[in-house]
Formats: structure tokens, C-alpha cells, sequence
């Protein structure tokens, strides 16, 4: 078994965002660190963001940082990762990727303690940066410029300390002085000399080890680094963040740790302020600061920092020159909890969100009218300032004051249950994805293609043969670029719309009404063309009309036109060629008759620099496609062709696009003479002169009747046709229309469903959008959205726009009341049932007031009941009744508290989104797993959860372990519990068994049947050795994961009554997610992130299920307390991320099976098995290839990443071999080489793969 991977959906989780100037212009730009690749995002002044650039670093990236030069204009990125080097990145706005400036080694792979990448900071000044390990390791690397003024770096100075663990570390801004870097740091040296683990050590006395502040000066004379300054501060110190220094502030850092912000610097006294606390929250609980950033402008600045409870606060400093007399902490907002807070130069704010989208907010204000007011509210006793809380995702709260969001970039982060269903019947199966915690929580419905926001829609006369848009001037310098009017075309009719302020009809244009139709374009000065089937209407902008009528008792049946030239077919097979003279008037050229009637015709966009267009494409009803010349040495002479396998043909269209996909190097043509170099063979000749003088590639879109859309590349120079690409788009003829997209060229096919060509950061991308089917479309520009699309649907018109341009799948989403656990499909109604679980949950929405009355009271009676009763002095008395009373815990906001749980079960209408049912557990009971089970031949569906109650998660222990058996009533939307049944461990997994139900009951398989008052237990085992967590049954066979020893095949032996494990794994796996591939297959993965296939050797199989008496399996016994036969390893991939959840399933109708697995960081990917042996040897070669000329950014090995944990095995890296289009052209051809095929062919095939198989 080979197998190929691909990425589907990237990762959306984000660990750290940084900002800068990255490209060299003025615009600020945001870099996104994905934990394994790298983003980089725009945004525009009404604060939507684009993504620019996203790139696989195939390593795990640690931290990011940048930093300018001197005087510089750019900034830099720093990227410490598990590559045991530093790399220093350019971002290459020409190429659109990340050039590799430095690479410097250091240590050894991977992410261990003492290995620096952890921790990174930068001087100020931009003259060094710090990287630092979590324990000893600190390196100090200078920053210079040679004589060509590029960047160098020095050798790295050591800044080592044994035994210290580093907490947080930044740059302390000095101005020109030497450069000072900051760290907190427990330096556990006496501790160690008793020689116990560091674990325990942290745990034993906090009191004994001392927290520093420590100052490390680099010595730009000597070229050393000293420890300059140390001193102790909170024991809770976790984040050092710098102040402004020089000229613009008082220097040294802000030191935050629990309840305090702190500022330090040498030779200077603490200054201390406390952190406003929320009401309601727990004032014995220390409140911590989880994520922070910074804000400089002339004059002034500002801290912006969050806290646990997503509370954003405000930090300003009274100071006079370098001497802090206080520090000024006031609630600013609230959030939802951040991972990075990152503070824009031009008024916006990015919040990395932990759980749930991204966020980009707009500064309404800056919170300082609030200061004053939130300074004199009066403190308690304990000093604490309390304050109320806006936003925190609550309804009850009020909205935002300072902060207003602007746009989101959807997560996914973590996906906890997946899977692939076709619930609401559509063409394509829908993905159905539970995400998020607490309030973020949510029921992701994903579908493939572009979500489109609908902007009207109004109902026609008629149904429409042709719509056409108008704009108001056709110079490109224009201050007003929309359109004026929308042409609609019926049979006989023609309506006239004019664009405003409302649609409203126009009868003053000079377009003739009475007559179907067949083309709209502007010509020339603001003039119009119209073609009707008798003749055509030229229509100048002072509204003079020339018209010209078609030959005798011939009609027009085609037409194309660009800015300077109209060509019309005529019945009968003949082509007439008008171009446009100097006075502006139509003049014809010259005819042609083709013999054969014309299906199609298209006229090339005329090139920049060029006055005319120089090919037209034209095609009979079977083909072939005939690409004829404009020249006026050789008008209407063929220059190339397409043959179509007599395949009838629906459209044409020929479009221009900045493609950057082949990344062929080449000389651009001599945009007046015609001259283009020299390639060294054909096909890279022809890919070559496409390119036009503008810098785009001309191509040939071709829609043919069965469904079916062609894409060749067309020579601007030569008129050749080359690289032709095929897409199945439907069940529909294909029709083609030029729309416009981020301001480029875009073509929009119109089949069945609606698929959009769009160009996404260089590469040319087809994906669905997620609208109903159309017939007509144009590119429509008013002042109310700058690019919008008007079509027709039947008798409708819809005006829309399309949002999230690079999303591969559009996004439904349903809010829950929890973290959501898992989720089932109800067999026969097709209801989705949530299993929703919650510890220490939210208590924002909750009178928590009236229930800690009710605590209190229900507390009183029990401790009057106790003194009431005659009670002895016995331990186990004691005990219970400590223990009854301590359950009675007090809420408190946001957070009800360690041991508090909620959970619930919710029914929901697929089709409706509407919770038919939403089922709450009792207090203190929390679901763990879920199914739903026939039990017997009654054929009755019944819902089993897997429940616990008064769980404590760390120590692990709980009061008493279920299984809740629910009966549906009411048609499948109600539920009624029927009885509980008691069980001594929690059950993390179950399915249903040949009429029974399975379960896994801490490290037991135990089968149960149904019966009146409770479960009854049939049959059990116990020879597993830790807890199950995944159970998959197949004929007599069960296939159970165990959290910790991997895969266990089990063999039911029903005449007997007995399970046998007789088959396991060799190596110990902590499992996440299995699936059964067939009967003797399997696939899993685990928390590390590594994805397995395993097989149970044929022999084996075969011995086992040939055993008739079972004496075999009863007296077999392996070595070491294992099975007796051990599964062969066929596959092994590290994915780079914790894997979620695996499914076998098809994407596409009639596709071929795919496992599908998802990840924590919200990744979804595919393994696709490869079905011959020559893709095999094919895309094997290539990764080879690829490994060797084309080194991961980051500076890590790519089959040593690859082979994180286990070697790889069986599994080739489909991201590795997609970067093949990124590479130059040398590279391609060398590697294509090898192939034996040339570099489009390579392209041709890789997204063959993804397209045919995938999506």
C-alpha cells in the first residue's frame, strides 16, 4: 500500500503574529506562525484582510520575531524552530515567497529544552537579537550591513547559565548604548544537588527558589556578553515586556505576574500597580496575564495587555525622563482569549484568537476618557479595583466600547469530531466539523467552493438570453470606474438598466429594445457596440448611432469584440473582421466563409502596449478549435488548433492572467517588434512567449456540452497552443464569462454548479462557488461594492459578491451551549446527536448569585442534619460527610471552578440547523461518549451515553461511573431516559455489536445486552493494558485503540461466549483516532501527530478465523503480557500537528475512497491511495527530487521531519512535491528531466491528483 498526502484545509490555529513592513512599501503587513508554516496577510484601509502568501516550513517553527536595521525601510523575520538553526527571512514581493538571507546552526534537531528557538528577542535598534533555550542555552548574534549594504550576522556569543529555566525574554531599548536583553529565570541549582527530577522539584517548595530579573549587556567593543544586573521579583512572573527608552520613553520593561504589573529597571525602585479585577471572579485566585503588545507613536505610548479572562487592559506610565512615579493599569475591553495581541501602526488591532475565529479590530477609541473615571473607583479591602466587563462573547454584556471589529479569518481550532455526510442530499457530501471550547463552541457545516453575500435579487419579465455591463469610461485612468448600465437580453427584447443609487430602467441609451441581443461591449471613446441578429448598432458617447445590417437574408449568430475590433459569424459559416479607424468608425476588413456553421467565437484581449488584438479563436458545432491570425499580412489565417474529440462545443473565451505557477524564467518580448528568446525545447517556448508584455499569460478557456472545460495556453507571439489542461465542472454544457476578482482577470464557468478561475497568490485556482446554478453572468461595478457579479437564474437577476477569496471551503456555523465532546448520525431519521461536555465552564450568563444562595442553604441543612444526628466517631462517617459538604462549592465568574461540570445531549434538524432537543445532564454529570444501539431484532434504536459524575481531572478521580440508556420518542426529536446502568471506570468508547452493545470500561471490553431495569453484562475481557479509547467491530472481529499500547485485535468466538485479543502492535502508541480500512486493515494516529497503517499478517488472518474449535486462541499466549501474533507495519507519516479524528470516506461522487484526518490546529488533510505502480515510481522520483532541490524554509531536514517519531514509510509528501511550481526554471527542468517529461506535464500532473480525487 502507497499512499499520497495532501493538505485540504491549511492549519488555522495561530501560536504568534508579528507586524511590519515585510514588502519594503509603506502598507503594514501581518505574519501568521501556523506551528508548521508561515502566512502573510493585508489589509485594506476598511480593515479587510487578504492572505498574501502562505508557506509549509516543514518543521515546527518555535517563535518568530522581526526587526529592521539602522535607518532600514524593511523589516526581516528571525524564525527559531526545531531545526537547531536561526533563520533569517526576506519576504520577496516580486517572487511572492520568503527568501532564506541567513541560516545559522547551533544545536541539534528537534524541540528539546536546551536547544535555543524557544524564546527570541531583538535590540531595539535592530543591532542584535537574543535566542534562548527553556533551560541554560542563550545565544547572542550581532546584526550588520557589508560594503553592498546587506545584511550580515556575526558568529554567536554565548550567554549560557546552568541550571536556569527561562520564562520570558525580551530586548530593553537603551537607545545607541550597548544592547541590553532581559529574562525571567529560576535558577534551580541548590534544589538539583539533592538529585530529584526538576518536576518534582517545581512542586515541592515554590518559596525556596527565587524568580530574577536578569539584565544581559552585549559589549559591541569587546564583543561579549555579560550578566549586568539581577534581581528577584514575583514568583508568578511570567512575561517581560520592554519599554520605550532614548528619547522617546523611560526604558527598562514591565514585569507581569499574578494580580501585579510591575515596572523594573536597574538602579531604580519597583513601581507596583495592581490589575483590575472582574466582579464576581474569585479574589482568593490569582489573575494572570496570558498575551501582550505594544504601541510607539512621537509622544506617547501604550501597552495593551490581556488576561486570563480575556480582559484587555490599558498600561500607561507617569513618567518624567528616565524616572517612572507610577503605572497605570485601567480595563480597556473584552476579548476572546488570545494566543498573540498584535497592535497595528495604522489604528487596527489583530487578535490571534486560542479557540475560535481571528479578529481584526479598528480603534475606536483609545480608552483614555475612561482613566480618570476607573482611577477614583473605590477599592475593598484588599485593595482589589473592580471593574464590569463589555463583550466577553456574552450576550447579557454590553458591546464593545474602544475596539469595533472589522474582519474575521475563519479557524477551525480544534476540531474534536469530523466527519463526511451527505445529509441534506446535495451533489457533493458536506464536512461536518465540531470546533472550539466553551463559548466558541460551535458545529462547523463546510462545503466546498467561495461563500458569495447576495446583494439583491429582483424577478424578471421573462427568462434571459444574455446579460452585459456597461461602464461609465473605458480609460483605465478614469477617477470613476463603474458601470452605467446593465443589458438584459430576452427573446425579441432588450432591457435597459441604469446603475445608481437604486436599478431602474433606461430608455435613453441608444440601445435598440426591439430585438434579441447578442453582444454588449464599449468600443473606442465611450462608445457602445450592440449586435442583434440582423446587424449591430455602434452607439458613440455624444449617443450619434451608425448601424450596419447583415448581407441579404443572413443573420448574426455569433460575436466577439475587445476595445478596437468586432468580428460576427454569420449563418452559413462566414466570419466578418471590422477593426476600429482613426476617426473611431467601424470599417470592415475582411471576410471569410468557413463552410461549416460557427458554434463559438472569441477575440483575444488586446495586449498593453498594442492597439489590436492579434488572434481570434473560432469553432464549428464538433470542432476542431481553430486559432486564426489578425496580422494584416496573414488576416484570418490559422495558426494553431485544438481538437475536441468531436465533443460539441458550448463557449470560448480568451483571457489574460498574471500566472506564476511554471515559474519559467524568461526575457519578456520586446512589447513593440515582436521578439522573444530562445528556449531550449518546445514546450517551454511556447509557455514562454505566452507571457505578454504586461507580464500575463494569455489562455484559451474552452466549455464544451458534456460538462467538461479545456485550458490551453496561448502563445502571444506564435498563436500556439500548448499545455492543455481538462477539468470536469458538471453535468451541464459550460458556459464562460470575464469577470473581474481583487482587480485581475477572472473567469467564471457556469455549469451545474458555479466554478470561479481566479488567480490565488500567484497560481491559477478553479473552485466552486457556493450559489445556485446560473445561466448568464457579467462583472458589475457600482459605488456600493467596487466588484460584484450580476447573473440570471431562470426569470431572476442576483447581484452578489464573493467573499474570502483563497478559502477552499465555505463555512456554516451553529453555536452550542459547551465544548463539544463527539457526534453521531441517527440511522434512520439522519438527526445529528452533539455530545456536549464542559469542566470549569463559563459562568458569564448564569445568575451565579441565586445559585450559591441555594448552595448555601441546601449547605446549612446538611450541617444541621449533621448535628441533629447521633453521629460516632467512625473515619468512614467522617469522611462521607466531609466529603458531601465539600461538593458544596461556591460559583464565581467568569470561571465556575475546579470539579464543576455541565453537560448536554442536543438533537438537531440537519437540513433546519434547529435544535429539536437540548437534553441537560444532572449537576456534576458529564458525558464522555455516545452511540446509538439496536439492540436484539427488535430494530428499535436506542441512545447509550458513557457518563461520569463529580470527575476531577488531575488527580484523576471520580464519584461514580454509568451508562445512560435513552429511548427517541416523538419521532426520533425527544428523548427518555429508561434507566442507568453503574460501571467502575468511565467509558471513553462503545459501538454497537452483532444486536449488543460493546463498550470500553476502563482497560475491559465488556459486551452488554438490554434488559427491563438495567444493562446486563454478556461478556468480558481484561487483557488490555491501559484504558480503551476507540472500539471499530466488523463481522466477529473487534479492532480496539488503548490510550497508550496502540491496536488491539479482538476475535468474538459466539459459541463460546469469550472475546480473544490475538494480535497487537509492536510499538507503544498514544492513540487519538482509528479506522478500519477493511478487514484486516487499519489506520490510526496519535497525540504526537503520527498517522500508521497496520495489517494483520494474512496467515494469521486466515489461522484465526479457521479455528473452528477455538482451542488455539484459548490456550495462545504471547511473550511479555502481548498478544500472541503481532500486526505488520505498512505506513507511517508524521503530520506534524495531533491528529483529531480519521475517516474513510469519498469526496467526490464516484471518487475513489480518501482517509481523511484532521488535526488540533484545525488542519485537514487526505491520504490518497495510489492505484498503479507507475504514480508510484512517479511521484517517489519527484519527492527524491524535490527533498534535495528544494530545502525547507526553516532549515529542517525534510525526511528527518517527516520521520519525527518512526521512519516514514509508504507515504510520499504531496505538499513537498506541490512546491515543484515554486521552484525556478532550471530547477523544474532538471527535475522534470529526471521524469522524463517536461515541467508543465509535472504541473499537469500534480493537480490532476488533487482535483480528480479530492475536490
Amino acid at each position: 500500500m502507497y499512499l499520497y498526502n495532501l493538505t485540504l484545509q491549511r492549519p488555522t490555529s495561530v501560536y504568534q503574529s508579528i507586524s511590519g513592513n515585510f514588502s519594503g512599501t509603506k502598507q503594514v503587513e501581518i505574519v501568521l506562525n501556523h506551528g508548521r508554516s508561515l502566512e502573510l496577510i493585508r489589509y485594506d484601509e476598511n480593515g479587510k484582510m487578504q492572505s498574501v502568501l502562505y508557506t509549509e516550513v516543514f518543521g515546527v517553527i518555535r517563535s518568530i520575531i522581526p526587526f529592521r536595521l539602522t535607518s532600514g525601510t524593511k523589516d526581516y523575520i528571525i524564525v527559531g524552530s526545531d531545526s537547531g538553526r536561526v533563520v533569517i527571512l526576506e519576504y520577496n514581493s516580486q517572487k511572492n515567497q520568503f527568501d532564506k538571507i541567513h541560516q545559522e546552526t547551533f544545536g541539534r534537531s528537534g524541540c528539546r529544552r536546551i536547544v535555543p528557538g524557544q524564546y527570541l528577542a531583538v535590540d531595539p535598534k535592530g543591532r542584535a537579537f537574543m535566542i534562548g533555550a527553556i533551560e541554560k542555552q542563550k545565544l547572542v548574534y550581532i546584526l550588520n550591513r557589508d560594503s553592498s549594504a546587506n545584511l550580515t550576522i556575526s558568529s554567536p556569543l554565548e550567554a549560557h547559565k546552568s541550571n536556569t529555566i527561562v520564562f520570558s525574554m525580551c530586548g530593553v531599548d537603551v537607545g545607541f548604548d550597548n544592547p541590553i536583553f532581559a529574562t525571567i529565570s529560576v535558577d534551580y541549582t541548590e534544589e538539583d544537588s539533592s538529585g530529584g527530577s526538576i518536576e518534582e522539584m517545581m512542586d515541592e517548595d515554590i518559596g525556596k527558589k527565587k524568580k530574577l530579573l536578569t539584565y544581559y549587556e552585549l559589549d559591541l567593543g569587546l564583543n561579549n556578553v555579560v550578566r549586568k544586573w539581577s534581581d528577584q521579583v514575583d514568583d508568578s512572573a511570567n512575561i517581560v515586556m520592554t519599554v520605550p527608552g532614548g528619547t522617546e520613553g523611560p526604558g527598562g520593561v514591565l514585569v507581569a505576574s499574578e494580580d501585579y504589573i510591575v515596572y523594573r529597571n536597574q538602579d531604580h525602585a519597583e513601581v507596583r500597580s495592581r490589575i483590575p479585577r472582574r466582579y464576581g471572579s474569585d479574589p482568593n485566585k490569582g489573575l494572570l496575564i496570558i498575551s501582550h503588545s505594544s504601541h510607539k507613536q512621537k509622544g506617547m505610548f501604550f501597552f495593551l495587555v490581556q488576561s486570563e479572562h480575556g480582559d484587555l487592559y490599558k498600561i500607561t506610565l507617569d513618567y518624567q525622563g528616565d524616572q517612572v512615579s507610577e503605572v497605570n493599569v485601567n480595563y480597556f475591553d473584552t476579548i476572546a482569549l488570545a494566543n498573540c495581541l498584535t497592535v497595528l501602526k495604522n489604528g487596527f488591532l489583530f487578535a490571534a484568537s486560542e479557540f475560535g475565529d481571528h479578529t481584526l479590530y479598528f480603534f475606536k477609541s483609545i480608552g483614555d476618557e475612561e482613566e480618570e473615571g476607573q482611577a477614583k473607583r473605590l477599592e475593598d479591602k484588599d485593595g482589589h479595583l473592580w471593574f464590569t466587563p463589555r463583550n466577553s462573547c456574552a450576550t447579557k454584556m454590553e458591546e464593545l466600547k474602544n475596539l469595533e471589529p472589522t474582519s474575521h479569518l475563519s479557524s477551525l481550532s480544534p476540531i474534536i469530531d469530523f466527519k463526511v455526510l451527505d445529509l441534506v442530499r446535495e451533489e457533493n457530501p458536506q464536512l461536518y466539523s465540531l470546533c472550539g471550547t466553551g463559548l466558541n463552541s460551535s458545529l462547523k457545516v463546510l462545503r466546498h467552493g467561495l461563500s458569495v453575500t447576495t446583494i439583491t435579487t429582483a424577478n424578471l419579465p421573462g427568462v434571459p438570453s444574455g446579460i452585459w455591463t456597461v461602464p461609465k469610461s473605458t480609460s483605465p485612468n478614469a477617477i470613476d470606474q463603474t458601470d452605467k448600465y446593465i443589458v438584459v437580453s430576452f427573446v425579441g427584447t432588450t432591457s435597459v438598466l441604469s446603475v445608481g443609487d437604486t436599478i431602474q430602467e433606461n430608455h435613453e441609451s441608444g440601445i435598440l429594445e426591439t430585438t434579441t441581443t447578442l453582444l454588449v461591449k464599449s468600443m473606442g471613446d465611450d462608445a457602445i457596440i450592440q449586435v442583434f441578429p440582423t446587424g449591430f448598432r455602434h452607439i458613440k458617447s455624444d449617443l450619434r448611432i451608425n448601424e450596419w445590417r447583415a448581407p441579404g437574408r443572413k443573420t448574426i449568430v455569433r460575436a466577439s469584440a475587445n476595445q478596437s475590433q468586432l468580428a460576427i459569424a454569420l449563418s452559413g459559416g462566414e466570419i466578418i473582421y471590422f477593426e476600429l479607424d482613426q476617426a473611431s468608425n467601424l470599417i470592415e476588413i475582411i471576410k471569410k466563409d468557413l463552410r461549416r456553421d460557427i458554434a463559438c467565437i472569441e477575440i483575444s484581449p488586446i495586449p498593453k502596449g498594442r492597439n489590436m488584438a492579434r488572434f481570434i479563436a473560432v469553432s464549428d458545432w464538433e470542432g476542431p478549435i481553430r486559432v486564426l491570425s489578425l496580422d494584416r499580412d496573414n488576416c484570418l489565417g490559422q495558426v494553431s488548433m485544438l481538437d475536441t474529440d468531436k465533443v460539441y462545443i458550448e463557449s470560448l473565451s480568451i483571457i489574460e492572467m498574471q500566472l506564476n505557477e511554471m515559474g519559467i524564467e524568461t526575457k519578456k518580448s520586446q512589447s513593440q517588434t515582436g521578439q522573444t528568446t530562445t528556449t531550449t525545447t518546445s514546450s517551454t517556448s511556447t509557455a514562454s512567449s505566452s507571457v505578454t508584455s504586461s507580464g500575463g499569460s494569455l489562455f484559451l478557456f474552452v466549455g464544451l456540452k458534456n460538462g467538461v472545460v479545456k485550458r490551453a495556453t496561448l502563445d502571444s507571439v506564435t498563436g500556439e497552443l500548448s499545455d492543455i489542461r481538462t477539468r470536469l465542472l458538471g453535468r451541464k454544457p459550460v458556459k464562460l464569462f470575464k469577470v473581474k476578482v481583487r482587480g485581475s482577470n477572472a473567469m467564471l464557468a457556469l455549469s451545474s454548479r458555479v466554478w470561479l478561475n481566479y488567480i490565488n497568490q500567484g497560481k491559477l485556482d478553479i473552485v466552486p462557488l457556493s450559489i445556485e446554478p446560473l445561466e448568464n453572468a457579467s462583472n458589475l461595478s457600482s459605488e456600493q461594492s467596487a466588484e460584484s457579479i450580476v447573473a440570471t437564474s431562470e426569470n431572476k437577476i442576483i447581484i452578489f459578491s464573493i467573499d474570502k477569496l483563497g478559502d477552499l471551503f465555505n463555512q456554516e456555523t451553529i453555536k452550542l451551549n459547551a465544548t463539544p465532546k463527539r457526534f453521531i448520525i441517527h440511522p434512520q431519521t439522519s438527526y445529528i446527536i452533539i455530545l456536549e461536555t464542559e469542566t470549569n465552564y463559563n459562568t458569564d450568563n448564569i445568575d451565579i448569585n441565586k445559585i450559591n444562595e441555594q448552595s448555601e442553604k441546601l449547605l446549612l441543612e446538611k450541617q444541621k442534619e449533621l448535628q441533629e444526628m447521633d453521629i460516632d466517631d467512625d473515619d468512614n462517617n467522617n469522611n462521607e460527610n466531609n466529603n458531601e459538604i465539600e461538593s458544596f462549592k461556591k460559583l464565581f465568574k467568569p470561571k465556575a471552578g475546579k470539579g464543576k461540570w455541565k453537560s448536554y445531549i442536543k438533537i438537531m434538524d440537519p437540513i433546519t440547523h434547529e435544535s429539536l432537543e437540548s437534553l441537560m445532564l444532572e449537576d456534576g454529570e458529564a458525558g464522555f461518549s455516545v452511540c446509538t444501539c439496536s439492540f436484539g431484532e427488535s430494530g428499535e434504536i436506542f441512545l447509550v451515553v458513557g457518563c461520569v459524575t463529580d470527575m476531577i481531572l488531575n488527580p484523576k478521580s471520580h464519584k461514580s461511573a454509568h451508562l445512560n440508556l435513552y429511548r427517541f420518542i416523538d419521532a426520533g426529536k425527544k428523548l427518555e431516559l429508561l434507566y442507568k446502568t453503574e460501571v467502575e471506570e468511565p467509558v471513553y468508547a462503545m459501538a454497537q455489536f452483532q444486536g449488543k452493545l460493546v463498550c470500553g470500561v476502563g482497560k475491559s471490553i465488556r459486551i452488554y445486552d438490554m434488559g427491563k431495569k438495567k444493562l446486563l453484562r454478556k461478556c468480558e475481557t481484561k487483557n488490555l493494558p491501559n484504558t480503551i479509547v476507540n472500539i471499530h467491530s466488523l463481522g466477529d472481529r473487534l479492532v480496539v485503540g488503548d490510550i497508550q499500547e496502540s491496536i488491539h485485535f479482538i476475535k468474538y468466538k459466539r459459541s463460546e461466549n469469550m472475546l480473544y485479543v490475538f494480535a497487537d502492535d509492536l510499538a507503544p502508541r498514544w492513540m487519538t483516532s482509528s479506522v478500519m480500512l477493511d478487514y484486516d486493515t487499519v489506520a490510526g494516529a496519535d497525540k504526537f501527530g503520527n498517522i500508521f497503517v497496520l495489517r494483520l499478517p494474512l496467515l494469521v488472518s486466515d489461522e484465526v478465523e479457521e479455528d473452528p474449535t477455538g482451542t488455539k486462541l484459548k490456550f495462545e499466549t504471547g511473550t511479555l503480557n502481548g498478544a500472541p501474533h503481532k500486526l505488520d507495519h505498512i505506513a507511517n507519516f508524521f503530520v506534524g500537528d495531533t491528529v483529531t479524528t480519521l475517516n474513510k470516506t469519498s469526496l467526490v461522487v464516484g471518487g475513489p475512497e480518501v482517509i481523511l484526518y484532521t488535526t488540533i490546529s484545525g488542519a485537514i488533510g487526505a491520504l490518497i491511495p495510489f492505484t498503479s505502480r507507475e504514480d508510484v515510481d512517479f511521484f517517489s522520483t519527484l519527492e527524491m527530487n524535490m527533498r534535495s532541490d528544494c530545502l525547507p524554509l526553516c532549515g529542517r531536514d525534510h525526511l528527518a521531519y517527516r520521520s519525527y517519531y518512526f521512519p516514514v514509510k509508504n507515504i510520499i509528501d504531496g505538499d513537498l512535491c506541490e512546491q515543484f511550481s515554486t521552484l525556478n526554471y532550471q530547477k523544474q527542468l532538471s527535475i522534470s528531466e529526471e521524469l522524463s517529461r517536461s515541467p508543465s506535464e509535472v504541473i499537469k500532473k500534480l493537480e490532476e491528483i488533487r482535483s480528480q480525487k479530492l475536490l
